[in-house]
């Protein structure tokens, strides 16, 4: 299974908050295991998954 596979499903299971999953997106995103396009995939589908309240 590739990151991004795995982070979508963490994502969209919510399992951790909104602020985690978006530090450890940034994090797999800076050593080099996402492309520019998946990065923003997945900060996309965060923004998705927990709108502002």
């Amino acid at each position: 299974m590739q990151p991004v596979d795995l982070w979508r499903k963490m994502i969209n299971a919510k399992v951790y908050s909104k602020e985690v999953a978006t530090k450890r997106v940034n994090v797999v995103y800076a050593v080099g295991q996402l492309s520019d396009e998946e990065y923003t995939e997945l900060i996309d589908l965060i923004e998705e998954k927990y709108p502002v309240s």
